[in-house]
């Protein structure tokens, strides 16, 4: 009988302790439950507002690189998103031409005479930034004429200087290979020149835009227009004088607004791109000098006397 009672009382502290490790195992897993649960709310909730934060408030460093982007692209409008250009013009036909069809190139023609003007003048007095007045619609259509005009007027300014030679008694002698020489030049450095500079520029990952870049070369000709009727007048010392001043003029204007694109590089990088196109720019400068206003007298026939 004793031991019927000792072994009651073990088994019934026996099934004591497994209701207690039951209980406590059950209470175990709802507090992990319960903690998984709140972890999962707070994850969510912290996941929300960092979107709010990237897209939204503009802070945090998701809204700090976007304002980062956003400043780079309004300090300059060298910014490419694309091989050859970063900004998309207003207006940009849809369908996505490819660059070597006519098409493509069709927007960058799109520009009315006033806008053209404008930014004739603004290459003339190179106070604003250059990518500012163009904004997003960069053009062709004014290097293109731009250059095609100069090189009408060396030809012409070219043919005049022969007629004054002809009325103060020279030989009248009209060059043609003016023409064909004026064109080469004027072409290959508005258009040669600045491709270079533009895959130099990508080279060395400064993110240049090719349209933008031409049309920087393209519109710092503006002053040589003025320049090619005025050395008409046949003195050397004034023809100097207009040369340097058409160099100055075009040669800050296009180095200002290249020098937040080359700053881009190292400072070495920088500077070699500075020195090449400055040289470049004055060794055009000297070309039209001694090709295009060297206008030189011819003297008058002598007769032989009887």
């Amino acid at each position: 009988g004793e031991r019927g009672i000792q072994c009651g009382r073990r088994n019934g502290r026996r099934s004591t302790l497994n209701r207690s490790c039951s209980k406590f195992n059950e209470y175990r897993f709802r507090d992990l439950f319960a903690k998984a649960t709140f972890q999962l709310a707070f994850f969510k909730n912290i996941t929300k507002e960092s979107i709010i934060i990237d897209f939204s408030s503009g802070s945090g460093v998701g809204g700090k690189i976007t304002q980062d982007k956003q400043q780079s692209s309004n300090n300059s409008g060298f910014n490419d998103t694309s091989f050859f250009d970063t900004r998309t013009p207003q207006t940009a036909p849809q369908g996505g031409h490819p660059f070597w069809s006519l098409e493509y190139y069709a927007q960058y023609f799109d520009v009315d005479t006033e806008q053209v003007l404008t930014r004739a003048i603004k290459s003339l007095f190179p106070k604003d930034n250059f990518a500012e007045v163009v904004g997003s619609n960069p053009d062709l259509y004014g290097p293109f004429w731009i250059s095609t005009t100069l090189i009408f007027l060396l030809f012409v300014t070219s043919s005049i200087a022969g007629s004054i030679d002809a009325i103060q008694g020279g030989k009248t002698n009209y060059d043609f290979k003016i023409l064909s020489f004026g064109t080469v030049a004027i072409y290959s450095y508005t258009f040669g020149i600045s491709l270079f500079v533009w895959g130099a520029l990508k080279y060395f990952g400064c993110r240049p835009s090719l349209m933008d870049t031409v049309g920087l070369y393209g519109y710092g000709l503006t002053i040589w227009l003025p320049i090619s009727v005025l050395c008409i007048v046949r003195h050397n010392l004034l023809q100097w004088i207009f040369v340097i001043v058409g160099f100055v003029i075009s040669a800050f204007f296009i180095t200002k607004n290249l020098y937040p694109v080359i700053s881009r590089a190292e400072a070495k990088t920088s500077r070699l791109f500075l020195i090449f196109v400055l040289v470049a720019h004055a060794a055009f400068a000297l070309l039209l000098k001694f090709e295009f206003f060297s206008y030189e007298t011819q003297p008058p026939n002598k007769t032989p006397s009887s």
